[in-house]
């Protein structure tokens, strides 16, 4: 049965254009295509373990704000995921690749922009405002490693990581997402869910220049 067409959809059209651009990203065709270059998964394996860390803090702001004990109880979830399975997962691949965070230059303002961005907007923002960038980030995530999922990745390590964001798991972690932003787009005024729009369209930017700093020395 085809699913009523919600907030979260509507956020999508909006920035259709952008949300193809991230959907296209070389960094994901390089994947689909089998020639992403090893300098560039080690690079951006650092900058994604650097985010997952502001993740866990991003999400404690949500538990704080969550207007609902049940919507609290999800989240605890979430931070659980983050700090068990994904932390996990850079812990043994930096250490089966040989891999220092110390070592990479962490300071790119495409990468710092992205983690000082979601911050900021977990820190000074409302509850609508935390579920909708982290919706648009996993929403968008959920997406092309779904569609990854489907080639013929010879690196293991890579395949997990797809595979991580390709589940059932973090597929019902973001359309928990949708949920919420749905549930909120339906009773905000119109100058609220504008303001969400452009929110929503901030935060695929900072992705897409997250994703291309990975290129910056391969």
């Amino acid at each position: 049965m085809r699913q009523e067409w919600g907030f979260g959809d509507q956020l999508v059209a909006d920035h259709q254009l952008l949300w193809d651009r991230m959907q296209s990203h070389r960094f994901v065709m390089d994947i689909v295509a089998g020639r992403l270059p090893a300098a560039v998964f080690s690079r951006y394996l650092v900058y994604e373990a650097g985010f997952v860390a502001t993740a866990v803090r991003i999400f404690a702001f949500a538990v704080a704000k969550a207007p609902t004990l049940g919507e609290q109880t999800w989240l605890v979830g979430v931070l659980k995921a983050l700090t068990e399975e994904q932390i996990a997962y850079f812990r043994a691949t930096f250490e089966h690749l040989g891999i220092d965070p110390e070592r990479y230059d962490r300071d790119d303002p495409r990468v710092t922009d992205f983690d000082r961005g979601m911050l900021e907007i977990a820190e000074t923002g409302a509850f609508a405002d935390i579920v909708t960038a982290m919706f648009a980030a996993e929403w968008m995530y959920w997406h092309w490693c779904t569609k990854a999922a489907q080639a013929k990745i010879a690196d293991p390590l890579l395949r997990q990581w797809i595979d991580l964001h390709a589940a059932e798991s973090f597929a019902d972690q973001a359309r928990w997402l949708k949920a919420e932003v749905d549930r909120h787009g339906a009773i905000a005024c119109e100058s609220e869910r504008e303001r969400l729009s452009r929110l929503f369209g901030k935060v695929l930017k900072l992705e897409i220049a997250f994703h291309d700093a990975a290129y910056r020395d391969g």
